[in-house]
């Protein structure tokens, strides 16, 4: 069986694309995504409604995905979203939103799938970042900072895991 890959965040933009492309390569993928119905066209092994930022829906996809499997491989935390103006001008409620999704909704699901990766010895985890996680534009600084944070979790992730046989990759995109 080919590695199992479990990608948040797969309705559009890279989670869609790296669904299709990995799909192609022969990976065995679970696509999610919090609509489920906007995975309709995509090819995948798997597809599955998941909200980062809800803990019972990541424990529901985690579970069926392990049920299905028996492991998983590789975790791509992709989903997350920006909200963009100036610092002064976002409403609070609305960067903590952000901030739930884009930096908690990872930490959710590096929770719920560490577990099964150490029984395993073995796995990666890449998150999905930005260019503006090192590099801050004028009305970009709370979805800068949301990846700023997603840098220094995934630094020390990857000292905490390496141990264990867990690699951790952070990838930062450009403008998509």
């Amino acid at each position: 069986m080919s590695q199992v890959v479990l990608i948040t965040g797969c309705s559009t933009g890279i989670g869609r694309d790296l669904t299709q492309r990995l799909t192609q390569a022969g990976y065995t993928v679970v696509a999610t995504a919090r609509k489920i119905e906007t995975l309709d066209s995509l090819q995948a092994a798997l597809k599955l409604p998941l909200d980062v930022t809800q803990s019972e829906s990541i424990r529901h996809a985690v579970d069926c995905v392990i049920e299905r499997f028996g492991r998983i491989d590789v975790l791509v935390n992709n989903a997350g979203y920006a909200i963009r103006g100036a610092i002064e001008e976002v409403p609070v409620e609305q960067a903590q939103q952000m901030f739930d999704a884009n930096v908690f909704g990872v930490m959710r699901m590096i929770q719920a799938v560490v577990p099964h990766m150490r029984q395993q010895k073995t796995g990666r985890i890449i998150n999905i970042s930005s260019i503006v996680g090192k590099l801050v534009t004028p009305a970009n600084g709370t979805y800068s900072s949301t990846k700023f944070a997603l840098e220094a979790m995934s630094d020390a992730l990857r000292l905490e895991l390496i141990p264990f046989g867990i690699q951790v990759v952070l990838v930062e995109p450009g403008s998509i």
